[in-house]
């Protein structure tokens, strides 16, 4: 028997979340893509994190002989998605209540309040990371999900007064996933064969900088990566050192380079690593 515990995924890192936006908002089109800026972050779990559940229930068509089976059937075949929404804000709130007359007067929010439940339809992206943030990640892109809260809210000391959900996916959906490439917040980066002039790039979650000088400091290097627009995690990145230049970023990113117009040296190279 052939075993890989590297096959093994424990999800539940710092960086999972899941993200809802109103439908029609536009995609990611990549793993570690930036999402449009209408995506909202659900916030904390409940550890019991997200649970994908089959819907169909099979049929058996037996025969006469034996009673054997000699065909299936799937009978309502469908995906749900649950999850428990620990935050009470305004987006967990619209899913699971239907309101109206909402006002917001010196720090007393204000909402008329219907005793029934509703379906809400969102576009949704899911992105959980195992468990050491670095080596998988599987991103999840769903043009429409319908929700509905799923469970009681239950006001007691011992437990977070939570919002369960639970997400019938509606349409057909795309799948990322890492399948080990390196995604870090801490990163190395270092030049060989000793170049003497020239430039390289970086490259963080699809998104290139300017060119960067060979020679070029570490608070050039972060300024660089800082510069970039439209990457949800960037601004805030450090750099200290000198080859290795140690790179960190406030979110977990794929980083590769690009030294290409380096000149000079032995082979000139621009090499990026992930860090622990």
């Amino acid at each position: 028997m052939t075993v890989n515990s590297a096959n093994a995924r424990i999800f539940g890192s710092d960086s999972d979340a899941i993200y809802l936006a109103p439908i029609g908002t536009a995609l990611p089109t990549t793993i570690n893509g930036p999402l449009d800026a209408a995506f909202e972050d659900v916030g904390w779990l409940h550890s019991d994190g997200v649970t994908e559940a089959f819907t169909g229930s099979k049929t058996e068509i037996r025969g006469h002989q034996g009673a054997r089976v000699v065909r299936t059937r799937m009978e309502t075949p469908g995906t749900t998605l649950s999850f428990h929404a620990l935050e009470s804000k305004a987006q967990t709130k619209s899913l699971r209540y239907i309101e109206s007359n909402v006002s917001n007067t010196a720090g007393v929010r204000k909402a008329t309040r219907s005793p029934g439940q509703k379906v809400s339809a969102r576009a949704a992206v899911i992105d959980v990371f195992d468990a050491d943030d670095i080596t998988v990640k599987e991103r999840w892109v769903f043009e429409r999900i319908e929700i509905v809260a799923d469970g009681d809210r239950v006001f007691v000391n011992s437990d977070i007064a939570g919002f369960p959900f639970l997400a019938q996916v509606i349409s057909d959906y795309t799948t990322y996933e890492s399948a080990g490439s390196a995604t870090s917040r801490n990163w190395n980066l270092a030049l060989t064969g000793t170049p003497a002039g020239g430039t390289y790039t970086v490259t963080v979650n699809g998104s290139t900088t300017a060119p960067i000088a060979y020679n070029a400091a570490a608070t050039a290097v972060a300024a660089a990566i800082n510069a970039l627009s439209g990457v949800i995690g960037i601004t805030g990145v450090t750099a200290t050192g000198t080859s290795p230049i140690a790179i960190t970023f406030p979110a977990v990113v794929t980083l590769t380079a690009n030294g290409s117009a380096l000149t000079g040296g032995t082979t000139p190279a621009v090499v990026v690593t992930a860090a622990p």
